[in-house]
């Protein structure tokens, strides 16, 4: 069947947008999904010549099918538009699609949108332009980067720490920022300080003061306060004594300007805190709201694009949002003029900061439509770009100083006078609790008292804290952010425990051996440059070839002379002890691997002895017999939990972890064994598996149920439990 000549295809990245641009295109327009990156650079090798530092790229083994069909519904256009996001990897997306479809007589053109509206659509498709090969030149030259660090220094890392481990540009040097903050608290030293504070009343007015001078020099907060018990009770002996009152009340306004628009870090950073989202949940969600949600029938996007480190906002769209603050607030709500933001050093301006499509489209309005999550979000977005239009808030601020015999106390208070935009976004403004209405003269000491204090060290990152510093320390580009923490995570270099990122040991280890033996790549001011150059190529300043070849060039170096090492790191990782091995009597040999320091025998590969540094040899030993060969087998911890394995090498037989509990099923001659989920959840199951089915959550009893007489318990948070018949037993 022939095809309209006139008709024009739309290759965009995702489907979800795909139904979209085809109702905004209306009719001679067909639209179709590339599903990301059809073409990189290969899976099992470089792919970059080491010469001329070319990349060499190959079609993705899962996305032949896919390009196979591009191709097929390309065939017979004469105009094709590439639509992938508007940011470096969607231009270069754009380019090797082109370079998969190019022929003769067909005319490629770029659209460009940073929301997913039927306005913001129509007005692209008219503004068609080129591929920018300035930006394609940029991703390219930092995937060729990462590539080359990676392939170059992980193998490295496989010699010398333990198989499975990777080194990344960007990567290695977060982390490094993790091991770093851990250090830091380690070594650090609390310092003691004694704050005092004092109740003093005026009239039927009480409030609390805090101590600010003593013998005419500061003595607050934890580098002023008295350092010992001794100095504080000397100071509170003469507090005491004194004679007291008012001897100044200052009362200012003070004006707070809103914050500015959201980018992907702050977005990220705001989410975590008010919303407790993870970043990489806050980015799912922000692409949901990015591709759209039913509205009247149509598929809306309802923010503009999420990965951006710009604060600019459109002249038209700033007076958008002017004239809806004036309609739903009042005119005197408005800014007194357009409030524009500057951005960072090293921001790119491709487009917009975060802000909802339409100022128009309220929370409110959104209630029936969005999520409770999707609607928190969306909230917070709305909030913080309508405030950017909106007066400024006015806070008052009462400091009154009290003196008496040497010594000087400060109470302050502040009371709102005009919220402004904090009406609508209040998180943005915290005021202080007020103090009563005080005058100068004399006051009466009600109390005073000093406590013990410790200065405490910084506390260790989350995950939006990274990425703000992250971003203050120009590291990554807002679409990296996430998946380097994800890789962190993945490589088990850093653990997420109560929030807060804790490096691992193998990641301590890891960052220490690089960071030693490549001091230049992995600095963070030099990662820092290469963000800058990368930004440079972006604008046609710098070309790809100078680019990769300042990264390269360091690395050559770097990696000839830890080549040059490697006998001596390796044996640097290698600590003899004084314990033999249970096996064969060698000495065993303290080794570093993927999962952090182990013990092995030193007759390895004749004697394959191991097991984790700091588990005795007599608890791995174990009583059950190897289903193979009869002799006893060895409890040992892996990636996933414990284990049984057999203690003759030669046999090699592993079995689950038995719990001294029979299986309940009747008739079943299985007894219960420790698993792991996929999500790596402990529970316990039938060892016939899977002959018999029978599994449960919690941890078995040998015991039978006094009530039902069901042949096991099951040990849960508030007691013992009976499966069968639900009751608590005592």
């Amino acid at each position: 069947m022939s095809r309209d000549v006139n008709r024009k295809l739309v290759i965009i990245e995702s489907p979800a947008k795909a139904k979209s641009l085809k109702n905004y295109l209306g009719k001679g327009w067909d639209v179709v999904a590339s599903y990301g990156h059809v073409r990189d650079l290969p899976l099992n090798r470089i792919g970059v010549n080491s010469e001329t530092l070319e990349p060499a790229y190959t079609i993705l083994p899962q996305k032949r099918t896919a390009v196979a069909k591009l191709r097929k519904v390309a065939s017979g256009y004469k105009e094709i538009y590439l639509a992938a996001d508007p940011d470096r990897e969607g231009e270069a997306i754009c380019w090797h699609i082109y370079k998969l479809l190019q022929g003769k007589d067909i005319t490629f053109k770029r659209i460009r949108f940073n929301s997913i509206t039927r306005d913001a659509i129509r007005a692209a498709s008219l503004a068609a332009s080129d591929i920018d090969m300035d930006l394609v030149d940029a991703q390219q030259a930092r995937r060729v980067m990462d590539r080359l660090v990676g392939y170059k220094i992980s193998p490295y890392l496989w010699r010398t720490v333990g198989k499975g481990l990777s080194a990344g540009r960007v990567q290695t040097v977060a982390l490094r920022l993790i091991v770093e903050r851990e250090q830091a608290i380690n070594s650090f030293v609390p310092k003691e300080f004694w704050p005092v504070t004092a109740e003093f009343s005026q009239g039927d007015s009480a409030f609390q003061a805090k101590l600010f001078k003593y013998q005419g020099k500061r003595a607050d907060g934890d580098k002023h306060s008295p350092g010992n018990k001794e100095k504080a009770d000397s100071i509170l002996a003469t507090v005491r004594e004194a004679d007291w009152e008012i001897a100044s009340v200052e009362e200012k306004l003070k004006t707070r300007k809103p914050l500015p628009p959201f980018i992907t870090s702050s977005l990220q950073v705001a989410a975590s805190g008010r919303l407790s989202m993870p970043p990489s949940v806050t980015m799912r969600i922000a692409q949901d709201l990015y591709e759209g949600f039913d509205i009247d029938g149509e598929t809306t996007g309802l923010i503009t694009y999420m990965r951006t480190d710009s604060v600019r906002i459109e002249p038209t769209v700033i007076e958008d949002c002017r004239s809806f603050i004036k309609e739903s607030f009042g005119a005197d709500q408005v800014a007194s003029k357009p409030r524009r933001y500057r951005a960072s050093g090293g921001a790119q301006d491709a487009h917009e900061a975060i802000r909802p499509t339409d100022v128009k489209r309220t929370p409110e309005l959104m209630a029936g439509i969005l999520d409770s999550r999707h609607m928190k979000l969306y909230a917070m977005i709305w909030k913080r770009f309508v405030a950017t239009q909106m007066a400024e808030s006015i806070i008052a601020e009462t400091v009154v100083l009290l003196s008496g015999a040497e010594v000087v106390f400060k109470a302050a208070g502040q009371k709102m006078v005009t919220p402004g935009f904090s009406a609508v976004d209040p998180g943005q403004v915290k005021v202080t609790s007020e103090i009563p209405s005080l005058s100068k003269g004399a006051v009466d000491i009600q109390e005073a008292s000093a406590e013990q204090k410790f200065t405490k060290p910084l506390s260790r990152y989350s995950e939006a804290a990274l990425v703000s510093e992250m971003k203050k320390k120009a590291i990554g580009r807002p679409s990296t952010y996430v998946s380097i923490i994800a890789t962190l995570k993945k490589r088990t270099y850093v653990v997420l425990k109560d929030k807060k990122l804790f490096p691992t040991e193998v990641g301590i280890v890891t960052t220490d051996l690089l960071v030693r033996l490549f001091p230049h790549l992995f600095d963070i001011g030099f990662t820092a440059e290469l963000e800058e150059l990368l930004d440079l190529v972006a604008s046609g300043k710098k070309s790809y070839r100078e680019a990769v070849s300042q990264l390269y060039t360091p690395l050559a170096a770097s990696l000839e002379e830890a080549m040059r090492r490697l006998p001596e790191i390796k044996a640097s990782m290698i600590k003899e002890t004084s314990e033999k091995c249970p096996l064969c009597g060698k000495i065993l040999l303290e080794k570093m691997g993927k999962f952090g320091k182990f013990l092995a025998c030193s007759g390895f590969p004749s004697c394959r002895y191991t097991r984790p540094l700091g588990e005795s040899s007599e608890t791995s030993k174990s009583d059950v017999k190897c289903s193979k060969c009869g002799k006893n087998m060895l409890v040992r911890q892996g990636r996933y939990g414990r284990y049984l394995s057999c203690s003759d090498p030669k046999c090699g037989n592993t079995q689950p972890v038995p719990v001294g509990v029979k299986c309940p099923v009747e008739n079943c001659t299985g007894e219960l064994v420790e698993r792991k989920s996929r999500k790596g959840k402990l529970f316990y199951s039938c060892s016939r598996y899977p002959d018999c089915e029978y599994a449960m959550w919690s941890k078995p009893v040998a015991r039978e149920c006094p009530r039902c007489g069901f042949p096991l318990l099951e040990e849960r948070k508030k007691g013992v439990f009976c499966p069968s018949c639900k009751k608590k037993i005592d």
